[in-house]
């Protein structure tokens, strides 16, 4: 059984209060708290060796803490300048205990998990059931002997199409959330480069709008998706990076974020691992802020997503969507702007081509029907609109020259009078990039350059005609997780470790994705639109809840995580067979960096994450808020 302490804390990580047997005895290092702490600070105790030398037991007198120091089992009461301890006893459990993980730590994120535990009477140690199955359970069931009941193991990241199969979804050990009869499906292969990994992410599509563990509202809807985060031993960077958006984006913001949850997936009974279940990013009612498209006209809402894999599209036949370029001229190329991301100078290069995700429409013979025709009236619009909005802000950023967009989307020379900064708010929603900013400096996404990147653009009657920032989405490399995508300053080398060893203070500088950096640019920008919304974020605590959250998993889910990686016992992307541009410091160990490669080391790997994203929020705090009296994120020892 898993075994919890109740210890002071540092970021609510373990920390044990300092002791040791006088006459050179030992005691036990308590594991983990029992309720996270990010506001304590201190530094946690060794786990073996006596009291100092220094120290004379003749004439020491002991200072008792006033708190219990826990192991596993005992507690007892440490002196606080040796290795003593006194009133020592073992244990006194109650009965076992089955709630609601959220009902228990009063967070409503996580109702329909729950946990068994029992509880020292004296000290408040906890001892969980670790058999006892914590998150909710999807369950996936259809034909074996359907074509296609290989799905789940077949696709490659290469493979164009991901064939579907059809079954029936159940939902258990979710409380009220538990299904009362099984809800029909299909279920297929998602995701680009990550189909290629062993476990491989998925997307549900319900025959009936369905609403799932009450997220987004308990909204119903056809589609949502399960993210495997194969690559993440820790498999919280897609919790941690939308639990980030839900503090930096306005509540009237246009920016739409999916809801999410932890869950257990089954297919066909057999345990299939913990994934993150998130709802699919699409333009509907309650997901993606646009409106709905009813005709062949250009007046729609447009989203779309920066796309090195938009050249796919054309293969998939009917089933594809349309894709279409820009050109960036001189204003982003490496010798003009510094692009420094071995994503961009390993064959990749600065992608300019892009893939839409909203429908669009078409008319023939008079009728409007949806189309993948990348040659269609509304696909056309939005590159024109697109190609003319780039030019707009680069001749700002780089150029310092306001201009304007006619109606036809040719640039112009903005009127007579009118600043830079006039002539891109007229074009962009600049809060809503503001908030794209912060998110993707704060999780630096080695991808951001070249995938999943996604804009909106309202061009209906009543839209705000702006170019936006939108769908943050895709985290499982971010947070320090990818080895060595900046070559520069933080040069990696074969030893340490294995590249961005820290939070490399420098990529919003030097990112390939040119609207972030453009942005980035201008002082104007970053003082009366950034700066403002991250301290809104701080003052409303983003970065200790994320931490909090993080915690939390790596405390309650601990059990799960064990089942995870016994299925799945390693992260393919530390391999050997990961594609060569990801290994640009030359040591042959795949696509992560070395805190993270191995599973049986989790809780490594768990301390580093929090570590490196209290690094990185302390520097962005010193770099953008003079003189700045935040008290810093604490580190983990």
């Amino acid at each position: 059984m898993k075994k919890f302490f109740k210890v002071m804390t540092t970021l609510g990580l373990p920390f044990m209060i300092a002791s040791c047997a006088s006459a050179g005895g030992s005691s036990s290092v308590a594991e983990e708290s029992k309720t996270p702490s990010p506001s304590t600070t201190s530094k946690p105790a060794s786990a073996e060796g006596s009291s100092s030398s220094a120290i004379s037991s003749a004439t020491h007198v002991h200072k008792w803490a006033t708190e219990w120091t826990i192991d596993g089992t005992q507690h007892y009461h440490a002196c606080e300048t040796c290795n003593e301890k006194k009133d020592a006893t073992n244990h006194i459990y109650g009965e076992w205990k089955t709630e609601s993980l959220g009902t228990k730590i009063n967070d409503s994120r996580f109702t329909n998990s729950s946990i068994k535990y029992r509880e020292c009477s004296a000290c408040h140690y906890e001892e969980t059931d670790s058999s006892h199955a914590v998150l909710p359970e999807i369950r996936f069931n259809f034909d074996p002997a359907d074509e296609n009941a290989n799905f789940a193991t077949a696709a490659r990241s290469t493979d164009i199409t991901r064939p579907k199969v059809s079954g029936n979804i159940t939902i258990t050990n979710a409380g009220e959330y538990n299904t009362t009869e099984a809800l029909t499906a299909s279920m297929k292969v998602r995701g680009n480069q990550t189909a290629g990994f062993d476990k491989k992410g998925l997307q549900i599509n319900f025959e009936k709008k369905q609403s799932m563990l009450g997220l987004n509202g308990n909204q119903k809807f056809k589609k949502w998706v399960l993210l495997a985060d194969a690559k993440d031993t820790t498999v919280s960077r897609t919790a941690l990076g939308l639990t980030m958006c839900k503090g930096v984006v306005a509540k009237d913001s246009n920016v739409w974020y999916s809801d999410f949850t932890p869950v257990s997936v089954y297919l066909n009974n057999t345990y299939w691992g913990m994934y993150m279940l998130a709802e699919q990013k699409e333009v509907k009612d309650g997901r993606i802020k646009l409106p709905a498209v009813e005709d062949a006209t250009t007046e729609i809402g447009y989203n779309f997503e920066l796309d090195y894999y938009a050249t796919n599209e054309a293969k998939k036949g009917a089933e594809g969507d349309p894709t279409f370029s820009i050109s960036y001229g001189n204003y982003f190329t490496k010798n003009s702007f510094s692009i420094e991301s071995c994503l961009a100078n390993s064959g990749l290069g600065v992608v300019s081509t892009y893939t839409m995700n909203s429908d669009v429409t078409d008319s023939t013979a008079g009728e409007t029907e949806q189309t993948n025709d990348t040659n269609s009236q509304q696909v056309n619009f939005m590159k024109n609109k697109l190609q003319a909005l780039f030019t707009v802000l680069a001749e700002g950023s780089k150029n310092k020259a306001a201009k304007d967009i006619n109606s036809s989307n040719q640039v112009v020379n903005a009127s007579s009078g009118t600043t830079v900064r006039q002539a891109i708010e007229k074009h962009f929603d600049l809060n809503a990039w503001a908030e794209g900013f912060i998110i993707n400096a704060v999780c630096l996404p080695p991808d951001v350059g070249y995938s999943s990147f996604f804009m909106s653009y309202d061009n209906s009657p009543t839209g705000d005609k702006k170019l936006r920032f939108d769908v943050p989405w895709d985290f499982d490399s971010n947070f320090g997780n990818r080895r060595n995508f900046i070559t520069k300053p933080d040069t990696a080398s074969s030893s340490g470790g294995w590249g961005q060893q820290s939070y490399d203070p420098y990529f919003m500088d030097r990112t390939p994705n040119m609207w972030l950096q453009l942005l980035g640019k201008m002082d104007w920008f970053m003082n009366d639109y950034v700066k403002p919304k991250w301290n809104a974020a701080r003052d409303n605590n983003t970065f200790e809840n994320m931490v909090s959250l993080a915690n939390t998993f790596y405390k309650y889910y601990d059990s799960e995580y064990a089942k995870n990686f016994a299925k799945w016992k390693t992260t393919q992307a530390s391999d050997s067979n990961v594609s060569s541009y990801f290994n640009g410091d030359g040591v042959n160990s795949g696509e992560l960096r070395k805190p993270f490669v191995n599973v049986n080391e989790r809780k490594d790997a768990q301390k580093e994450t929090i570590n490196w994203l209290a690094k990185r929020v302390n520097y962005l705090e010193k770099k953008w808020i003079a003189n700045s009296t935040r008290t810093p994120l604490a580190t983990i020892e």
